[in-house]
């Protein structure tokens, strides 16, 4: 008797954590098991090339054709979203020699300053890599032999852009404060870009490569972020980088820092969308 008591226990423990998992993802307007799949991405050989520090170039992508991503909010582990970020406007390109990709979504407030409860926007994509990919990608992190990711901050752009550092009022773990004054500067790191190129092989692994490979630029205009992402199409580190001869799936994710969005708190793709990269020929 006590063992079916456990049983009936577990079952229905079970379909209780089922049943809210279920409930969290209606309540992002998507049930995971019939979202409908995005269109694929191409990535049309184009004879043009992006120089950052000039601009993003906007008129290079106007010509190129658009894909709206449906977004969803991240309900795995807390802190779950406040507010969603949907759609996301994506386009691709590659030279032959580098490839570029390009995100938009409308965002009310420019938000590149981090303080006392001020957050940074931001945006990153990730890549699997190698064989064993998952059909899903929740949290950008449940992945088999891992995945690169490129994370963009509205922060770090203006850092590094704009040569503007904040005067950070934050708690005192998080910035020194009187480091402008010491002889040697203790906790402050200059970002050698805008992006940062991460790897990941489960949730809470997210660590910079040793190699940072992959540059970035954002524009806020008119309650719009628009922003570039570039990498050179070659691979330095084989077991980390993403290799576009075999990368075949995309994902995104959003952050809002006005709303609140840092660490796990964000919008994100919950499938990956199919990446077509064209060859300079013009056939797939």
């Amino acid at each position: 008797m006590k063992k079916n008591n456990v049983i009936l226990i577990i079952i229905v423990t079970i379909s209780s954590v089922a049943l809210a998992y279920c409930g969290l993802e209606l309540s992002s307007g998507i049930l995971a098991a019939t979202q409908a799949s995005q269109m694929p991405m191409e990535v049309q050989f184009i004879d043009k090339d992006i120089d950052l520090e000039k601009g993003i170039f906007p008129e290079i992508w106007e010509s190129i054709h658009p894909i709206d991503i449906e977004m969803e909010y991240q309900v795995m582990v807390l802190p779950w979203g406040k507010s969603l970020i949907n759609p996301v406007t994506v386009k691709s390109f590659h030279n032959g020699k580098e490839i570029y990709f390009y995100m938009s979504w409308k965002d009310d407030t420019e938000d590149r300053i981090i303080g006392t409860s001020r957050f940074s926007d931001a945006a990153a994509i990730m890549f699997p890599i190698g064989n064993n990919v998952q059909n899903s990608t929740i949290m950008m992190g449940f992945m088999g032999n891992g995945s690169n990711i490129w994370q963009w901050k509205a922060s770090q752009d203006r850092e590094y852009w704009l040569k503007e550092t904040s005067k950070i009022e934050a708690y005192s773990d998080y910035y020194y404060p009187f480091e402008d004054n010491e002889t040697l500067v203790v906790s402050k790191v200059t970002p050698g870009s805008a992006v940062n190129d991460l790897m990941v092989i489960r949730v809470g692994t997210l660590t910079p490569k040793p190699a940072q490979n992959v540059q970035g630029r954002g524009l806020w205009d008119n309650g719009t972020w628009q922003v570039v992402f570039k990498r050179s199409l070659d691979i330095a580190d084989p077991e980390h980088d993403a290799d576009f001869n075999m990368v075949k799936r995309i994902a995104f994710a959003v952050w809002n820092g006005a709303n609140g969005d840092r660490g796990g708190r964000k919008s994100i793709t919950h499938d990956w969308t199919t990446l077509e990269i064209i060859p300079v020929g013009g056939t797939k």
